[in-house]
């Protein structure tokens, strides 16, 4: 930094001009990363539900845990066919316990449901990431009892084929609404039954095919 002084007039001597040295260039970065600290490079990932293949149909399921002190919990999920109508939707409030254990009874509802209504080749999608590879073996970690893994393993069982997919939050937009309707009002509806508009607007999104944006952040 240059300090000028003032000096009195009768002091002043002339001298050869000279010129300030110009502002040091801003720094790129205010806070300095350590060696350790790593990079994050987002990546925009587009989502959107996709129907099952014909012959087949999807359960899509969610679950719901507010651990705010009010104890609400609720599960939702949706069947449809392969031109994406809806066989059955259902949603409903439930005992307040963990977010792994709330899950897996969105999925035992959904599939005892799908029996019911004699499906059978299913689909299975959530965007429980642990439970879903607990379901496929691809992990052995889980949050819900080995009773309950049974049970769940029973059922999918019963259908002539099935599939456990994961799917992101976006993509599991109409059961995760049909958990939120589950507070206002609980039911089971049919395509002949009029659905809740905001789950109405979620399903229609989905049958023409609505691009969903997801920010991801990984390591390099």
């Amino acid at each position: 930094m240059a300090f000028l002084h003032c000096t009195p007039p009768s002091l002043l001597l002339p001298s050869p001009p000279f010129f300030l040295p110009p502002p040091p260039a801003a720094p790129r970065c205010s806070t300095a990363l350590s060696p350790s600290s790593p990079l994050f490079h987002p990546t925009r990932l587009r989502i959107r539900w996709a129907p099952p293949p014909v012959g087949w149909c999807k359960l899509n399921f969610d679950g719901s845990v507010f651990n705010d002190g009010s104890r609400r919990a609720s599960i939702g999920g949706v069947i449809r066919g392969c031109d994406g109508g809806v066989v059955l939707a259902f949603a409903e409030t439930t005992e307040h316990w963990t977010v792994g254990v709330v899950e897996a009874r969105a999925l035992i509802k959904g599939l005892k449901l799908a029996l019911k209504c004699f499906v059978e080749r299913i689909v299975v999608e959530g965007d429980d990431l642990v439970l879903v590879q607990l379901l496929r073996g691809e992990e052995t970690q889980t949050r819900i009892p080995a009773a309950m893994h049974d049970e769940i393993l029973s059922l999918l069982r019963r259908f002539t084929e099935f599939e456990v997919r994961h799917i992101y939050r976006e993509g599991n937009s109409v059961a995760h609404t049909l958990c939120r309707q589950a507070y206002q009002g609980p039911g089971l509806w049919t395509e002949r039954v009029p659905m809740p508009g905001a789950v109405r607007e979620k399903i229609d999104e989905d049958c023409r095919g609505v691009l969903h944006e997801r920010l991801c952040k990984k390591n390099k």
